[in-house]
C-alpha cells in the first residue's frame, strides 16, 4: 500500500514539473563595461541566476539576479580599478518561435528594468601589491534589453546592461553568458 501511494506521488509530481510554467536558470559568461568605464573594464566575467514564469508559448517573465565584475587589461598595478555590478531586473522575454513548439531552436528578444548595486574599487597608488579599497557603492536605476536562443535545455544569450550614472560618467556593461533553464 505504502508504495503505491509512494509511486502515485512520485508520478504527480513528475507530471507536474514536467508541464510546469516555473522554471529556475544559471549561468554564467564574460562581460566587458561600456561607456565611460570602458577604458577601466576590459574583461571580466557575469553570473547570473534566473526564476521565469511561462504566460504562453511566446511570452515569459522573468526575475534575474546578476553578478558583473571587471578590470582593465593589461593591468598596471598603480592605476588599475575594478567594478562591480549587481542588476536585479525584472525582465520580459519574447520567444520569435513558440517555446512548446518542436524545434530544439527557440530565438528570443528580452527587455527589463530594475535597480543595480554597483561597487567602484581603486589600487592604493602607495601600496599597490595590497588589496583594492573600495571608493563608493551605490544603487541606480537601470535597463537590460538582449537577444539569445534556447537550445534544448541551454541558454545563450548577448545581454546590455545601462545602469546610469557614476557623477558625470555613463555605465553599462555588454555581456555574453551560456546557461541551463530547467
Amino acid at each position: 500500500m505504502m508504495k503505491q501511494f509512494l509511486l502515485l506521488i512520485s508520478l504527480f509530481l513528475f507530471t507536474h514539473f514536467a508541464t510546469a510554467q516555473v522554471h529556475f536558470g544559471i549561468g554564467g559568461g564574460g562581460s566587458a563595461g561600456v561607456g565611460d568605464i570602458s577604458p577601466f573594464s576590459s574583461a571580466g566575467y557575469s553570473a547570473y541566476v534566473e526564476l521565469s514564469y511561462d504566460f504562453n508559448e511566446n511570452m515569459v517573465a522573468v526575475l534575474s539576479g546578476q553578478v558583473n565584475g571587471f578590470i582593465a587589461l593589461p593591468l598596471d598595478v598603480s592605476l588599475a580599478q575594478a567594478w562591480y555590478q549587481i542588476p536585479v531586473m525584472a525582465i520580459g522575454r519574447y520567444y520569435i518561435l513558440p517555446k512548446d513548439g518542436e524545434s530544439m531552436f527557440k530565438p528570443f528578444v528580452q527587455g527589463g528594468l530594475g535597480g543595480v548595486k554597483s561597487y567602484y574599487l581603486k589600487a592604493d597608488p602607495l601600496n599597490p601589491s595590497g588589496d583594492p579599497q573600495l571608493i563608493d557603492d551605490f544603487w541606480s536605476f537601470g535597463y537590460k534589453v538582449g537577444v539569445g536562443v534556447g537550445l534544448s535545455i541551454f541558454n545563450v544569450q548577448l545581454n546590455y546592461l545601462n545602469s546610469g550614472k557614476y557623477h558625470e560618467y555613463t555605465l553599462g556593461s555588454m555581456d555574453i553568458t551560456v546557461g541551463l533553464l530547467f
